[in-house]
C-alpha cells in the first residue's frame, strides 16, 4: 500500500483542520506505509506546507509533499535547463521557478518570457494578465500549474486557478499546457517517487482525483469533506477519520 493524498477538503478546508486528519497520517506513519500529499495548490512552497500541517498537528516533511508548481518547476527543469518565465501566481511558483535555476522576467519585461506561468494568485491584477496575454501572444509558452476553477476555503468553494488560466486563454486563444492532477505530468512525477504499484487515491474531487486514479491504475477512497458530495470509489467515507478502521483489514 502506497497513497497518494490530497490536502484542500481532505486534511483540511483553509486553515482549519479536518477532524481526525492528523490521527490519520499517524496511521499511516506508525504502520510504515510511504504517502504522498499532493495538491494542486501552487500558491505556497513544501516548507510552507510543512509549517502549515505542524500547525494542525500533523508532523511531516517536504519529501513528503508534492504540489502543481513543484512537478511544474521538475518538469520544466527536465526540458530546458535555463529558461525564463513570466509568472502569475504566488510564492510557491516563484521559489520553484528559482530552484531549478531559471529567470523569473517581471510584468514591464513581458517581451523577454519564454514562458508565462499561471497559478492560483489571490492579488490577480489586470496588469498582470495584460503582461501574460502579451507575452503569450509574443510566442512564450502557456502553462498551468493547473486548473481547478474553484477549491475549498472555511468560507465555501472560491475561484482557483483555472479561473485565471481561462480568463487568458480566453484572452489569447490559446490552450495551457497543464502539469497539475490529473494530467501525465503529475501521473509521471507520483510514479518516479512511489512507483506503480500498490498506489490508493485518497482525495475529494471526481474529474482531478478519482482520475488521478484511474491514470495510476491506483484504488480509489472518496472523501465527503471537500467538494464531492457523492460519486463512485473503492471506499467513500465522509472524512478520513473514518480510515484507519477500515483500513486495518488490507494490513493483515
Amino acid at each position: 500500500m502506497k497513497f497518494v493524498i490530497d490536502m484542500d477538503g481532505v486534511l483540511y478546508r483553509g486553515n482549519r483542520k479536518i477532524e481526525g486528519a492528523d490521527a490519520f497520517i499517524k496511521f499511516l506513519q506508525d504502520n510504515g506505509i510511504p504517502f504522498l500529499l499532493a495538491t494542486n495548490n501552487s500558491t505556497r512552497t513544501r516548507d510552507m506546507y510543512v509549517e502549515k500541517l505542524k500547525n494542525m498537528e500533523i508532523n511531516v516533511n517536504k519529501d513528503n509533499i508534492i504540489t502543481s508548481a513543484y512537478v511544474t518547476a521538475e518538469v520544466l527543469k527536465n526540458e530546458k535547463n535555463k529558461s525564463s518565465a513570466l509568472i502569475v501566481g504566488e510564492i510557491g511558483i516563484f521559489e520553484e521557478v528559482k530552484r531549478i535555476g531559471w529567470n523569473i522576467v517581471d510584468l514591464k519585461n513581458w517581451s523577454k518570457a519564454e514562458y508565462v506561468i499561471v497559478g492560483m494568485d489571490t492579488t490577480l491584477t489586470y496588469e498582470k494578465l495584460k503582461a501574460g496575454c502579451l507575452a503569450i501572444n509574443n510566442g512564450a509558452k502557456f502553462i498551468a500549474t493547473n486548473d481547478d476553477k474553484n477549491f475549498p476555503s472555511e468560507e465555501g468553494l472560491i475561484p482557483g486557478a483555472g479561473s485565471m488560466v481561462a480568463a487568458l486563454e480566453a484572452a489569447t486563444g490559446k490552450k495551457a499546457r497543464v502539469m497539475g492532477k490529473p494530467n501525465e505530468p503529475y501521473v509521471n512525477t507520483i510514479n518516479s517517487i512511489l512507483g506503480r504499484e500498490g498506489l490508493w487515491v485518497v482525495g475529494d474531487r471526481i474529474e482531478t482525483d478519482m482520475l488521478l486514479a484511474e491514470k495510476l491504475g491506483a484504488r480509489k477512497i472518496l472523501v465527503l469533506s471537500g467538494v464531492a458530495k457523492g460519486g463512485n470509489a473503492d471506499i467513500v467515507v465522509n472524512s478520513v477519520a473514518e480510515l484507519p478502521e477500515i483500513l486495518i483489514d488490507f494490513l493483515s
